[in-house]
């Protein structure tokens, strides 16, 4: 018999625990919702309004992903938080520069994209079964990983102004490209149109292969394994 006492749960509690349970899906349309607008939706004032929105949508959708335990949660807020004042207070409606990544508020990303990626990551290797929502976490680290890069790339120029030169030698500063070049840098293309003119940021790009080489390596290794494990048990209960 329900008690009359026991308080329901709200609109907001009961959205968050559906959320909850399906977190990772939803991280990775949201991820590759951003991917996909953001080199579309740069350029106009509706774009750009669009944008931030998007953006939004992956920050809350970052911070319920790493929702096991609430110090994880606390974190990632720690990072969010300021990145969506900034966000409002240089909306495009207020402020007449309207590139919505390109600011030095590109810190609270590369903490927040960086922080996330980490504990999504041990979340996959502390699983052990293989499950729809255990293979959108592993597409959202490696979405992840790329737009980390990124954000690290922007970063890195804004330190070191000509950091990535185009094959005509001209300085890189549109957001986009840098989008491009961390995908093609993590999935080993090299296309060769945009180049890593410093140290440093050859230092990263190299840093960029190698562990999207090594993730995919060990995750498939670890999402087979924990699939013949789960079979082999399987047919020893039966």
């Amino acid at each position: 018999m329900p008690n009359p006492d026991q308080k329901k749960p709200s609109i907001w509690s009961r959205l968050f625990d559906r959320m909850r349970k399906r977190r990772f899906s939803y991280l990775t349309k949201s991820l590759l919702l951003l991917i996909l607008a953001y080199p579309y939706l740069e350029h106009d004032l509706a774009g750009q309004i669009l944008m931030t929105v998007i953006t939004i949508m992956v920050m809350m959708s970052l911070v319920v992903a790493v929702s096991d335990r609430k110090r994880y949660i606390i974190i990632a807020l720690l990072f969010a938080i300021p990145w969506l004042v900034s966000l409002i207070i240089n909306f495009p409606l207020i402020e007449e520069d309207r590139s919505v990544l390109i600011r030095r508020d590109i810190i609270f990303a590369v903490l927040l994209f960086l922080y996330t990626t980490y504990r999504i990551f041990m979340h996959l290797i502390r699983s052990r079964e293989v499950t729809t929502e255990i293979l959108f976490a592993a597409v959202c680290v490696y979405l992840l990983i790329g737009l980390s890069w990124t954000a690290i790339y922007i970063l890195l120029d804004f330190l070191y102004p000509g950091s990535f030169v185009d094959i005509q030698g001209q300085a890189v500063s549109d957001a986009p490209l840098y989008l491009f070049f961390s995908y093609v840098s993590l999935t080993t293309v090299g296309y060769g149109n945009i180049i890593p003119a410093t140290d440093h940021a050859r230092s990263l790009a190299m840093i960029e292969a190698i562990m999207g080489q090594l993730y995919l390596t060990i995750m498939v290794a670890r999402l087979v394994g924990l699939h013949i494990s789960k079979s082999r048990a399987t047919e020893e209960g039966v």
